[in-house]
């Protein structure tokens, strides 16, 4: 029998194999995102964004209810944001939003100037110092003093994420602690005279990495972090951000 359809296998073998050769070259991957990742990114952004408050019990079956899915994606997202430090586990299958204190806020700020001086030193000694300046440079303008809170940090982070080497290993543990801080800088809006000064802080980063000048690069992230503390420090909330909207989504 095999020796019967043999020689049409490779009939339509050799049949089909223009067709493949004609395949369409601009098709792109396509992305595949899972329940876990649907219910991790709406669970992540309400805590990231204030709207579930530190403290906040996370139980999944509630969750699950609320969200129209079973338990199985709850938990694993759950799970995703404990390894991030964003909620801690609690007995009986319930997760709690995790809360800073100032103390701990203040830490974490602390972490981030001694690792963005590192990063730094790294893109000045870099190859592609000069290309990392240049996308600084453009992620500066998206900076405005009149946007909103949300965008204004996010456009930050961008503007930092690029100086430090977007890929890199130390941008990557930056990004982490800015995400545990984040929703307290959305409890302390900066207005805009901090605004105004912010935007001089990044030109003289940029100037330090240009003039290649190690001391003077030290000196203005050092300066950038320690006002963002104080900035920070003069309108924290224990208890963290309030909430906003009802329900525990929002």
């Amino acid at each position: 029998m095999y020796k019967m359809l043999y020689p049409v296998l490779v009939a339509q073998r050799q049949k089909s194999a223009p067709e493949l050769e004609r395949a369409p070259e601009d098709l792109q991957v396509v992305k595949r995102q899972t329940l876990a990742d649907s219910v991790y990114t709406q669970l992540k952004t309400a805590i990231l964004r204030g709207r579930m408050r530190d403290g906040t019990e996370l139980k999944q079956g509630e969750l699950a209810t609320q969200l129209g899915v079973s338990r199985v994606p709850v938990r694993e997202a759950l799970r995703r944001l404990q390894a991030e430090h964003l909620v801690v586990a609690e007995p009986f299958q319930c997760f709690v939003v995790t809360s800073l204190d100032s103390d701990q806020v203040m830490e974490l700020l602390e972490l981030r100037g001694e690792m963005e001086f590192f990063a730094l030193k790294k893109t000045m000694s870099s190859d592609v110092a000069q290309q990392r300046i240049r996308a600084a440079k453009a992620a500066a303008k998206a900076l405005t003093l009149n946007q909103d809170d949300e965008s204004w940090l996010a456009a930050d982070r961008e503007f930092h994420r690029e100086l430090n080497g977007a890929t890199t290993a130390v941008a990557a543990i930056i990004e982490e602690v800015r995400e545990r801080v984040h929703r307290y800088f959305l409890s302390a809006p900066a207005l805009q005279q901090r605004r105004r000064e912010v935007l001089k802080e990044h030109a003289a980063l940029i100037a330090a990495l240009e003039a290649g000048d190690e001391a003077a690069l030290e000196q203005a992230i050092r300066y950038h972090v320690r006002a963002t503390r104080q900035h920070l420090e003069k309108s924290f909330v224990a208890a963290g951000p309030a909430g906003v909207g009802g329900g525990i989504l929002g």
